[in-house]
């Protein structure tokens, strides 16, 4: 028999522990935000094994159900009434949900709802078999093994507005009118970035708030602390979702991610100039995805992520900072050994 080969892969959403036997998925667990186990581990180039489940993260991260054959998942142990509830979970697709009647009813069993989240609960194959997608009846979110802010963080990928323990759809019919995606590399975010934020979630019903990925860049945070940032950031929002990508052009990334328009904020004459080039390009790649400006506050217009980098390390820098970013990132900071103040680089874009 193989050994179980295990491997950490990072998520727009929090890592996520995969374990594969001979072949087939044996375990899929959700890691809590911070866990040691999950920090600094990701799933490079995987394994014959895990490569296909990596590969249906990846799809699954980009907007795209996971797609894994029944035959390469491992239910070992499983009830013969729990996999026909599992069979049945994975035939709802991406976008879509059941609540726990309707699902045990598909599962031939009427009138079994507590049955059917039992059931979920020992789920061993989260995402792949998407416990995420029942709800309960009257658009509550029901219960979930790893936590509702991961069920939460699932089902607002997935087009879900999440708002004090309910859900309902962001985009229903498909208008992309109301779903805007806001862009940056988030270096850490700032209190300009949280402008950004806060004025895209009153302006539409969804926001996509995703970190841009640049192979040529070098960056103070990794991937999954910035989006840890974002995300504590965001908690309040409950039609804000974090996301990333990598390899597209911006424009391209929002029209895969069904939304009609892009924020962008403007601090000077500078950014405008860049700006509204990248507009007529971005009109020129994709006529049906536009654009919004908005410029900040005097108060805050100068702030940005090589701003306060360029502000830590000096004495006395832990007060100066403060002001110009969100508190789980002053908190975040606080504890890092970093110090950016002997950095250089150019000027930022409007988004870093």
């Amino acid at each position: 028999m193989d050994e179980t080969e295990t491997a950490i892969y990072q998520s727009p959403f929090g890592a996520i522990e995969l374990k594969v036997r001979d072949r087939k998925l044996v375990g899929t667990r959700l890691c809590r935000d911070g866990e040691p186990s999950a920090d600094g581990r990701r799933a490079g180039a995987p394994s014959a094994a895990m490569a296909p489940f990596i590969g249906a993260l990846r799809r699954y991260c980009r907007g795209q159900d996971v797609r894994v054959e029944a035959g390469a998942l491992s239910l070992s142990g499983v009830g013969p009434f729990a996999r026909r509830v599992y069979d049945e979970l994975r035939k709802v697709p991406f976008g879509e949900v059941v609540t726990y009647g309707e699902l045990a009813a598909r599962a031939g069993s009427p009138g079994g709802a507590r049955a059917a989240g039992q059931a979920l609960g020992k789920n061993p194959l989260p995402i792949f078999i998407p416990c995420h997608r029942v709800v309960a009846a009257g658009g509550g979110l029901g219960g979930f093994g790893a936590g509702l802010e991961w069920k939460g963080r699932l089902l607002r990928h997935e087009g879900w507005t999440v708002t004090e323990g309910t859900i309902v759809k962001s985009n229903p019919g498909g208008d992309r009118s109301k779903t805007c995606v806001y862009a940056g590399s988030f270096d850490p975010p700032t209190s300009g970035h949280m402008y950004m934020i806060e004025q895209g979630a009153e302006l539409f019903e969804r926001l996509i708030v995703s970190v841009g990925i640049n192979p040529h860049k070098q960056y103070t945070f990794s991937l999954a602390d910035r989006l840890e940032m974002l995300r504590q950031c965001t908690r309040g929002f409950g039609n804000v979702e974090v996301d990333s990508f990598e390899g597209q052009f911006l424009v391209h990334y929002a029209q895969a991610r069904g939304a009609g328009y892009i924020l962008r904020g403007i601090r000077t004459e500078e950014d405008y100039r860049f700006e509204h080039a990248m507009r007529n390009i971005n009109e020129d790649l994709e006529p049906d995805v536009g654009t919004v400006f908005l410029i900040p506050p005097r108060e805050i217009c100068e702030v940005s992520s090589s701003f306060v980098k360029g502000l830590a390390g000096f004495d006395g820098w832990e007060e100066v900072v403060k002001p110009y970013v969100p508190e789980p990132v002053y908190r975040r900071l606080l504890v890092s050994d970093i110090r950016w103040a002997d950095q250089s680089g150019g000027a930022e874009g409007s988004a870093d």
